[in-house]
């Protein structure tokens, strides 16, 4: 009996260190899972942090692009503003600059009010006649080349070749041409740009009028590729045989895309500079007593851009 009952003992201290090492390796288990849910709960909160962290830097590259790529235009103004300060006193006039670059949206507009357009016109000519370039390639290939009237309009600043066109516009009536470029003017929001005659009929009653501003934004919309056939727009331009005044403000090696305009008492140009960020600038001289004088001055106002914006591009 009493061996029976130390055997008895005996199993049951087996079965409680058993049960006890159980115990333990259980234990351990629920410690481990609870570590590692512990431990993805640390994963995921530190995959948090990163993703923010990751934001936070992009938005300061962001910013810092915004930063980098931001022209100070009003800087530029002093400058600008002696320069025709100075020609004034020479051949007086009505003097408005205006220059955008795209790239940034920067802007400085200096005097923008309405003024005669001269030749610049033919921009917005050139813009009205492609809305309706294939119905008018259709309808006159047995009358005109229609692709050398627009060369020489854009090019050699043709006035019969801007005048022909115009009439096509109207279906051979130049008042209706009139119309829809006027038309297409308000289309998009060129407000204070007007063309009142044809370029051979006199201008002392009604004009051709624009601004600045007008003529910057339609040249944007041409290098942005907002209507039909920019690519035709801007070969002409590029190959415009006036370069005597934006253009010569410019390395010979940049590109430039321009018209120009100039009556007795008027010199406009309007240019697209290839610099490595592209700016638009559009001077315009109304009222003036000289030929010469103002075209030099153009020039200077161009140096004196390109100078400003091209370092800080």
């Amino acid at each position: 009996m009493a061996k029976e009952r130390k055997s008895k003992k005996n199993k049951q201290k087996l079965i409680f260190a058993l049960v006890g090492c159980l115990g333990v390796v259980a234990l351990a288990m629920v410690s481990v899972a609870v570590a590692s849910v512990v431990s993805s709960k640390n994963v995921q909160r530190f995959d948090e942090n990163a993703a923010v962290t990751e934001s936070a830097v992009q938005q300061e590259n962001y910013s810092f692009e915004l930063e980098k790529f931001s022209v100070p235009l009003e800087e530029l103004e002093p400058q600008i503003n002696d320069i025709i300060s100075d020609v004034q006193k020479q051949v007086g006039g009505k003097w408005a600059v205006y220059i955008t670059i795209p790239k940034t949206g920067d802007t400085l507009s200096i005097n923008n009010q309405k003024m005669q357009a001269a030749s610049v016109i033919k921009l917005y000519i050139m813009c009205a006649f492609y809305e309706n370039y294939d119905e008018m390639k259709k309808e006159y290939k047995d009358v005109y080349d229609i692709d050398e009237l627009m060369s020489d309009m854009i090019i050699l600043s043709d006035n019969d070749a801007a005048d022909a066109l115009v009439r096509m516009i109207g279906h051979g009536d130049s008042i209706e041409g009139r119309r829809k470029v006027n038309e297409f003017c308000k289309k998009y929001g060129f407000k204070d740009t007007a063309m009142n005659r044809l370029m051979r009929e006199d201008n002392d009653v009604n004009d051709n009028i624009t601004t600045c501003e007008d003529t910057a934004k339609l040249l944007q919309m041409i290098y942005e590729g907002k209507f039909p056939h920019t690519k035709e727009m801007l070969d002409y331009m590029v190959h415009q045989d006036r370069k005597h005044k934006i253009p010569a403000g410019v390395p010979e090696n940049i590109k430039t895309a321009n018209k120009t305009g100039e009556l007795d008492d008027c010199q406009n140009d309007a240019c697209i500079v290839f610099s490595k960020y592209p700016y638009i600038i559009v001077v315009m001289a109304d009222d003036i007593t000289d030929y010469q004088i103002p075209i030099d001055a153009i020039a200077d106002i161009s140096t004196a851009a390109y100078n400003f914006i091209a370092p800080k591009l």
